[in-house]
């Protein structure tokens, strides 16, 4: 199964339903993760983290929404 976190679309929200650290952990668990691109900037958290994590990038909330089985917002 695969979650997905999308950018939050909200002014001035930075949360980010995801970590690199939560992305870990749920892939020990055995979930594959995804990320829009850049919905972890303003949480601190940069794509390259994401990567190096482990999480599969994509460029839109419309390649996101198609690729997660499930979506943590």
């Amino acid at each position: 199964m695969k979650i997905g976190t999308p950018q939050e679309v909200f002014d001035g929200e930075a949360r980010v339903a995801m970590t690199p650290d939560s992305a870990l952990q749920l892939q020990k668990l055995g979930f594959d993760c995804v990320l829009e691109k850049g919905a972890g900037i303003a949480a601190g958290f940069s794509d390259e983290a994401y990567r190096a994590a482990g999480v599969e990038i994509v460029g839109t909330a419309a390649a996101l929404w198609k690729a997660a089985n499930v979506v943590a917002k």
